[in-house]
């Protein structure tokens, strides 16, 4: 049995690591960090398949997780840059955005401003956008993912189209 979940683990592995790194990586701006919050998905799927629980979308569970990792890791960011903005007036506490994103080959100036403005969306609606149009999932995948329904998820992709479009000036030139 350990020989299937292990052709299993790699089998996802195989399929699902550039895309939940790429996620990690445009939500936490940092490489390293992008880079340990991927191998802590993947352990936790091991764990979850060494245990023999049943997974019924093994995608949005690894989205999931990632999601909750991320938002883990920014409440301890976020906790320790106070913590440090207190005792040091002169630091400032906030982290650069790693370089490699700006210049990523494989997005177009445009990619790079749209993926600009969805960061200035509401939460709410920059996830399913996301997720949607830059990791093809599914608006059921989605809802699972967020844990909400399909058509929620579909009421936040096209309210986040709208506000993005608006953000942009792409809502003026439609006219």
């Amino acid at each position: 049995m350990k020989t299937n979940i292990g052709r299993t683990f790699e089998e996802i592995y195989e399929n699902e690591s550039d895309t939940i790194f790429r996620f990690c990586l445009v939500r936490v701006s940092n490489r390293e960090q992008a880079l340990d919050i991927m191998q802590e998905t993947f352990l936790r799927l091991w764990q979850t398949l060494s245990q023999e629980k049943k997974i019924l979308n093994c995608r949005a569970f690894l989205f999931t997780i990632a999601h909750r990792l991320i938002i883990d890791w920014y409440r301890k960011k976020k906790s320790f840059s106070l913590d440090r903005l207190m005792s040091n007036n002169n630091e400032t506490g906030y982290d650069l955005p790693d370089e490699t994103i700006e210049s990523s080959p494989e997005l177009g100036a445009e990619g790079r401003y749209l993926l600009e403005k969805l960061y200035d969306l509401d939460p709410s609606y920059q996830y399913p956008v996301y997720l949607r149009f830059v990791e093809g999932l599914s608006p059921g995948e989605i809802g699972s993912i967020l844990g909400i329904t399909a058509n929620a998820t579909s009421v936040r992709i096209n309210r986040g189209l709208l506000e993005l479009r608006k953000k942009t000036g792409y809502d003026k030139m439609e006219q």
